[in-house]
């Protein structure tokens, strides 16, 4: 166990707790596991933050929810556009070179926000996000000219619930992250395929 430089201590808090939360969930651990994992006393650590809620409100900041938010609004636009048969290449580069590497490298962040969560704030964020993700998904059709189906939204919802479980455990996965990006890639692939079937019923 390495010990803390008196100056980096507020950081390796973070850095510890954010792995912590994201192996043992957020409940599971105790400020003392923080404390012993930085080789600094509990007593110090209040030094930093006032509580392990505290700790949890650095690491899952607005910023990060804005810039999870605005990367999960560009897939939704993209993923709706490739679904209606647009071209792939610019959409392909996006997903290769900004949206695969900004989920591996805050994958324990995307964990501890699906897994363990601080309580009706969490609820009313993700309802937030799924319902401005459809709104998004509904303006990508309109921009194409393509009709809404019956039920397409209800499914898309479904849809965007089930990625979000299926990458959580993908990032969960004890795998290098090459190994992890072609997973996340195949989950993908799975979404737009899944409703391949219902924009049939799409009329140009």
């Amino acid at each position: 166990m390495a010990q803390c430089k008196k100056e980096n201590i507020r950081e390796a808090i973070l850095t510890e707790s954010l792995q912590l939360f994201a192996r043992n969930g957020f409940e599971e651990t105790t400020v003392k596991d923080i404390a012993e994992r930085c080789n600094i006393s509990t007593g110090n650590v209040y030094k930093y933050f006032e509580n392990k809620a505290d700790i949890y409100e650095n690491l899952i900041t607005d910023e990060f929810l804005e810039q999870l938010y605005d990367k999960l609004a560009q897939r939704t636009m993209y993923i709706t556009e490739l679904q209606v048969g647009e071209p792939a290449t610019e959409i392909t580069r996006w997903f290769n070179e900004e949206f695969y590497p900004f989920i591996i490298s805050n994958a324990n962040r995307c964990i501890i926000l699906k897994n363990h969560y601080l309580g009706r704030e969490y609820d009313e964020r993700i309802g937030y996000f799924v319902d401005n993700l459809l709104g998004h998904k509904k303006r990508a059709l309109f921009r194409l000219n393509r009709e809404i189906p019956p039920h397409f939204l209800d499914i898309s919802a479904m849809l965007i619930a089930s990625n979000v479980q299926m990458y959580v455990q993908v990032l969960e996965q004890d795998k290098p992250d090459p190994e992890k990006i072609e997973l996340l890639k195949l989950i993908d692939r799975y979404h737009i395929a899944g409703i391949e079937e219902i924009f049939k019923e799409i009329k140009k």
